[in-house]
């Protein structure tokens, strides 16, 4: 389950990750080759199921990367390359996401190359009837901590999320999920509070005949806080996902996100509107274990 919460637009300060960093590849490195050691002795004669990357509520462990485009309102961008690593433990995931990016501008004083945000999510299923092809089928929760990063345009607030997700089936090829999360806002080092809110966002996902595992998301999101300096403020998001198989176990994935204000209103746009996200595109491959 992932949760769609934005990060308010400004720049705020950023911490140093390199210590965290180097301490999530060991771990993720070490739970991937674990799994798929486990996985490769209990099952050498079965076929391999296929895999489902539609259903956000599906445990796996995969590893991927991917190149992110991120166009901000004062016409400023950010190329970034972004690494994700997932660990699927029984009825558990454990993700770990983060990237290093190349600014182009210089209206905002700041880092031009650096660690962007980074992302930590632990997630719980519970019981899911994945062969039920219409009505409520289950739920699951999760706790999801995003770190601000050091380059400039990716070093906002730290955010911590806990939610929940149920989900359910339309017709075969088509489900909904509707994650609800309470949000909070923190600065550099969690030295203080800034506020605390809710975000929810709906997902709507079908299967698709284009080709093998073809599937496409659509995914909006809005964020509202409602306590500390960010009280009233608010974002919202308009997300597009495209995704298919290039081999059994290797999954595409094209996303491409329009960010809006906290009245569902386009951005402004121009030269005094700072690092604010307008819209990005992301293309990454992955592969699962």
């Amino acid at each position: 389950m992932y949760s769609k919460v934005r990060i308010m637009r400004g720049r705020l300060m950023s911490m140093p990750r390199d210590n965290v960093l180097s301490t999530v590849l060991i771990l993720l490195l070490f739970g991937l080759s674990v799994s798929s050691h486990a996985s490769g002795s209990s099952g050498q004669n079965k076929e391999p199921e296929q895999i489902d990357a539609s259903d956000p509520t599906r445990i796996y462990t995969f590893a991927g990367l991917g190149l992110k485009y991120t166009d901000y309102t004062n016409t400023e961008s950010m190329a970034e390359l972004r690494a994700v690593g997932n660990i699927g433990i029984g009825s558990n995931m454990i993700l770990f996401e983060f990237g290093y990016g190349k600014h182009s501008g210089n209206r905002v004083s700041g880092s031009n190359n650096g660690l962007t945000n980074s992302r930590f999510r632990w997630f719980h299923l519970f019981d899911m009837n994945y062969d039920l092809e219409k009505g409520y089928r289950g739920w699951a929760t999760q706790i999801d901590l995003q770190l601000a990063g050091n380059l400039k345009g990716a070093d906002a607030q730290n955010l911590i999320s806990l939610g929940v997700l149920p989900a359910f089936a339309l017709t075969a090829d088509w489900d909904i999920y509707l994650p609800v999360n309470v949000v909070g806002s923190w600065d550099k080092d969690f030295s203080s509070s800034r506020g605390a809110g809710f975000n929810i966002s709906p997902l709507l996902a079908v299967k698709l005949d284009w080709w093998q595992g073809a599937f496409m998301q659509f995914w909006p999101g809005y964020t509202r806080f409602l306590s500390g300096d960010l009280t009233g403020k608010g974002s919202a998001n308009l997300d597009l996902h495209i995704g298919g198989e290039l081999t059994p176990t290797t999954i595409m994935l094209l996303s491409m996100q329009k960010n809006l204000d906290k009245n569902l209103k386009t951005l402004p746009r121009g030269a005094g509107t700072g690092l604010t996200n307008d819209w990005n595109v992301f293309l990454n491959v992955t592969t699962y274990f």
